[in-house]
């Protein structure tokens, strides 16, 4: 027997490779909040899945200091690369929360989010949405 999650599934921090979610049937939403979690993490995650009812994907990351080294940019153009492949299996809504900050670099964190998910930005496929968590 499949087992099932419930509608929202809220991953959090996790010392394991990474979640396999193949046996989920129900899950609808999927949010990623990363302290711990590494994009490459989230990635792995997201290729596991299955499930022909995900609906919406959010996405918290942690700070803008783990968005600049290159081997991370990497990371995030395979995450970019696998979400245009979910999204074209079946429409899936992405959310990309971000905090703007008041310092200097944080001004351009906006355009900053969109160069780390270049195709799914060139498509219209990601909202931003400013928040606090």
């Amino acid at each position: 027997m499949a087992s099932t999650l419930p509608p929202l599934a809220d991953v959090g921090t996790s010392e394991t490779p990474f979640l396999d979610l193949s046996e989920t049937t129900k899950l609808k939403n999927l949010k990623f909040r990363w302290g711990l979690l590494s994009v490459e993490w989230i990635t792995a995650t997201l290729q596991t899945i299955k499930s022909k009812t995900l609906q919406h994907i959010t996405l918290y990351p942690a700070t803008t200091a783990h968005m600049v080294e290159d081997a991370v940019y990497e990371e995030w153009q395979e995450l970019d690369c696998l979400l245009v492949q979910l999204w074209t299996l079946h429409p899936i809504r992405l959310q990309l929360m971000y905090r703007m900050g008041e310092g200097e670099g944080e001004r351009d964190l906006r355009d900053h989010i969109l160069s780390l998910l270049p195709e799914l930005s060139r498509r219209g496929l990601v909202d931003l949405v400013e928040g606090t968590d």
